[in-house]
């Protein structure tokens, strides 16, 4: 058995690949992407009638109460544009 230099040795054995990990086509990317968040990124809908947050629990309430006083359905379910009608409507 032949003992290496550790320079031999380092440059052999160690290719950097195994302290980075996979790397590859098949991965994708990894960076972050610019993404603008709308609506449909949130559970969350403020609106500027009561300058309150609504999530989509609170929403389904509100709009079950709207529908119990002869409201009409909406199309679309939860949005902003739906929240103010049904607030409007209820005030």
């Amino acid at each position: 058995m032949k003992i290496k230099k550790f320079n031999q040795f380092i440059s052999e054995e160690v290719s950097g690949t195994e302290l980075v990990g996979p790397v590859g086509p098949a991965y994708g990317e990894t960076r972050l992407q610019n993404k603008t968040v709308t609506f449909h990124d949130t559970n969350v809908v403020l609106s500027e009638i009561d300058n309150k947050f609504y999530t989509i629990d609170e929403y389904n309430n509100i709009y079950s109460e709207y529908l119990k006083v002869g409201g009409i359905p909406l199309p679309d379910g939860f949005n902003r544009e739906n929240l103010d009608k049904v607030l409007t409507f209820l005030k």
